[in-house]
């Protein structure tokens, strides 16, 4: 143990000089140990100490070799309970370092495997091989002295105890300790703080917040901050805000902001937020926004999205979208998706046919009484009718199977009156009305076997009778 400390310590000194841990640099340190024994060895866990010596071959990349020194007394489970043992492993492992933090501090983290040699004295001796891991953090203290904390793995692979049963062991432990980089030289400074190196910067104390060139120097400043260095700067002194020619002299103002310099500007008072001509002067405004300029525009307070004329006036509207404006627009409330005629009335009859079937007039259950949606529905059918006065009609009531013949026949009747009496009360001529009729069940046009079919053959139609 002795030997392979003076050894590890003769080494370093020898070292000679290279840059922070880069090609040449000799680390030699000492640590704290902390040993956890593999169960299968029944020693028990220790403190202890070793020693290290590390060569870098590049930069943050090393060799290094390390042996420490744990004595511990066996486990009351063991055969040698009472007696003790003492370890003396050697490392040799390459270590690599990864920077963090600030670079001045040589922070770095420490990864590494190699090859591990124990040799055991004491109440069980012996030798053996394996493989060696390390996990740890250099925490730099200047450029010569660092401390190191790591954990290590050690695994055995054929233990020389191995005919206890034992097929391999893991030993652990913990490393905390100082060491000291031989041959590391600081790095040089920057005086005054212009981000270039003493050794090349040509202009050492430049003032601080300069900006400057490669060379450390100060660049030229700008006094008026116009953009135009001072040494080319014929204006050194032009007031803040103003636009600049080439050589840092004032450009022309524009003072009413209007885009045209003062000095073309023949309209120097111009409203904010007027458009104007190449002069500087309002153009004609559009105070109504419809896109016809005040001095062309015949009506200058068209509401807004109207549709207009190119005299700036509204075109007629169409309420209903239905293709009709309402100036002409005989039926001004058309449901949308309604088909309709010149007059934007729905069409009541398609072309060769004469039976309406009037989808969602419905009634009271039982009932003659019109709901108030069917209302609305007949409401249509009767602006259809006043607006097509030669169209003559009468209307028809159907009901399904359910029940007697006599009460469905009466109830169809009732409910066809109460049509036909609805839309003359709409306005509709009486002579347009042929009459209203009820037919009960007689006259299905679907099944009776289906709700389906039963609730397509209740209804009221318009039949067209000329």
């Amino acid at each position: 143990m002795k030997r392979s400390l003076v050894w590890l310590a003769l080494t370093g000194l020898l070292a000679g000089t290279a840059s922070a841990q880069s090609a040449g640099t000799v680390e030699v340190g000492g640590f704290g140990r902390f040993t956890n024994f593999d169960q299968s060895f029944e020693q028990k866990n220790a403190f202890g100490g070793g020693a290290r010596l590390g060569v870098f071959f590049a930069r943050d990349v090393s060799v290094e070799v390390d042996q420490y020194y744990t004595k511990s007394d066996f486990k009351a489970s063991s055969p040698l309970a009472g007696q003790s043992g003492t370890s003396y492993p050697v490392h040799a492992r390459i270590v690599g370092g990864i920077p963090f933090g600030s670079e001045k501090n040589f922070n770095r983290l420490l990864i590494g495997a190699g090859y591990v040699h124990n040799y055991y004295r004491g109440a069980r001796a012996g030798e053996e091989d394996g493989f060696a891991g390390l996990l740890g953090v250099r925490k730099g203290f200047g450029p010569y002295v660092s401390l190191r904390a790591e954990a290590t793995a050690d695994y055995i692979p054929q233990p020389f105890n191995e005919s206890a049963g034992t097929k391999d062991n893991w030993n652990y432990g913990a490393q905390l300790g100082l060491s000291v980089l031989i041959g590391n030289e600081p790095k040089i400074g920057d005086t005054d703080g212009d981000g270039v190196l003493d050794n090349v910067d040509s202009c050492p104390a430049t003032p601080k917040g300069d900006a400057i060139d490669a060379k450390g120097c100060s660049l030229p400043k700008d006094g008026d901050n116009d953009g135009v260095m001072d040494d080319k700067d014929a204006c050194p002194a032009t007031p803040a805000g103003d636009k600049v020619d080439a050589k840092g002299c004032s450009l022309p103002k524009d003072g009413d902001k209007d885009g045209v310099t003062d000095d073309i500007d023949k309209c120097l008072a111009t409203p904010t937020g007027d458009k104007v001509d190449a002069s500087g002067c309002s153009l004609p405004k559009d105070g109504d926004k419809d896109g016809v300029m005040d001095d062309k525009d015949a009506c200058l307070a068209t509401p807004a999205g109207d549709a207009i004329d190119a005299t700036g006036c509204s075109l007629p509207k169409d309420a209903d979208n239905d293709g009709v404006t309402d100036d002409k627009d005989r039926c001004p409330n058309t449901p949308a998706g309604t088909r309709i005629d010149a007059m934007g009335c729905r069409i009541l009859f398609e072309e060769g046919k004469k039976a309406l079937v009037l989808e969602g007039v419905n009634f009271a259950t039982n009932k003659s009484e019109l709901t108030e949606d069917s209302k609305t529905i007949l409401d249509n059918v009767a602006l259809s009718l006043k607006a097509n006065t030669d169209v003559k009609v009468s209307v028809s009531g159907h009901s399904d199977n359910t029940g007697g013949l006599a009460l469905n026949t009466r109830l169809s009747n009732a409910r066809a009156v109460a049509v036909r009496d609805y839309l003359l009360s709409q306005g509709v001529d009486a002579a347009q009305l042929a009459g209203a009729k009820g037919f009960g069940p007689s006259r299905p046009i679907a099944s009776n076997k289906t709700v389906e079919g039963k609730a397509q053959n209740r209804r009221v139609e318009l039949n067209r009778t000329n």
